[in-house]
């Protein structure tokens, strides 16, 4: 690979005009009509600046490692030298150059140089062309001076045989090129199949991945609540007066609430408001706060009290249950200038 000069005009003439365009615009290059003005303008150095060759070589190296990307192995082992178009075999040849493996950097060598050999053999067809061309005008000019009639059908014979010739070779190269323009064509069909399907694999991984997280994310936050659960009854095991354990039966010593949250199911009474509250208990009404959410709330209380009503005995009947599970004492509250009736 170092001993190779890479040609940046010829690389250049294996790209389409499209990807011309864009890589004109990147380098700030002015847009032209024909394929052929849109590579000198990007050759063009308009402020003298040879780092501006530089810059042509960054962006075309980034653009060939996006497309290199897009091969896959099975695709790389396909390709050989006589697969690839003419026109296109110095930029796959330097594309293929710039990868980390050794093999496609070797394969790319190949190609590469196979242009070179190429490009010089059709140059030399060319140079035999018009050298033969130039030769029998010269000879058919000074023949003719002689004897023209003589001179005009023997040198004629051998024109045309020599034009046969070059007819045949410049034909044999034509439908070599058509055949492998057609190989390369769908080698980039297939490139886009593999490359959509990549592209489709990634989207599904990363869809994957994303619904692990949530999935993962609600069974933590799942479990950080339980722990929350366990961690409060705990907590209302130790404050809990021993009797409510002790002595199911017996009416509550409200005094021993001093301080707690007390959850009133019942129409707001001021007289038990003020009658609790000198007690040095919180009185909180579910009756104005949330009386279709009694879990959501009991659970921040240590007193459950309620008057019954009998078009609400289910929901008492809930209310109580709950109580029992959260191991809160819940009571009918009488007349409360009288006594407290413990469930």
């Amino acid at each position: 690979m170092d001993n190779i000069k890479y040609d940046l005009e010829r690389i250049l003439n294996g790209f389409t005009l499209e990807v011309l365009e864009e890589l004109a615009k990147k380098l700030k290059r002015k847009i032209r009509m024909k394929k052929s003005e849109i590579i000198q303008e990007i050759l063009s150095h308009p402020r003298g600046k040879p780092e501006d060759s530089v810059k042509v070589w960054q962006e075309i190296n980034r653009y060939l490692r996006k497309e290199l990307e897009a091969f896959s192995q099975e695709a790389f082992t396909m390709i050989s030298s006589g697969d690839v178009p003419r026109e296109e075999r110095f930029k796959v040849g330097y594309m293929f150059t710039l990868s980390s493996n050794s093999e496609i950097r070797a394969l790319g060598v190949e190609l590469y140089c196979r242009a070179e050999e190429d490009k010089a053999r059709d140059d030399d067809i060319k140079e035999e062309t018009v050298a033969v061309m130039s030769t029998i005008i010269i000879e058919k000019d000074i023949e003719d001076r002689d004897t023209k009639e003589t001179i005009e059908v023997r040198e004629t014979k051998d024109f045309h045989k020599r034009i046969k010739s070059l007819e045949n070779k410049l034909q044999k190269a034509n439908i070599e090129g058509q055949r492998t323009k057609g190989q390369l064509e769908k080698l980039r069909i297939d490139m886009v199949a593999l490359k959509a399907q990549w592209v489709r694999e990634k989207e599904e991984t990363g869809k994957s991945r994303n619904r692990v997280r949530e999935l993962e994310g609600d069974r933590a936050e799942t479990e950080k609540e339980i722990d929350l659960l366990k961690q409060k009854l705990e907590q209302r095991k130790t404050i809990l007066p021993q009797k409510t354990m002790d002595e199911p039966c017996c009416e509550i010593n409200l005094a021993s609430y001093q301080g707690r949250k007390a959850l009133i199911f019942a129409e707001r009474d001021n007289e038990v408001d003020i009658r609790l509250s000198a007690l040095g208990i919180i009185p909180i009404w579910a009756m104005e706060i949330d009386w279709n959410r009694p879990r959501r709330r009991m659970s921040t209380c240590q007193l459950v009290l309620y008057k019954k009503n009998d078009e609400k005995l289910n929901k008492f009947e809930e209310i109580r249950e709950i109580a029992k599970y959260w191991n809160i004492p819940c009571n009918e509250l009488l007349n409360f200038s009288g006594r407290i009736v413990n469930d």
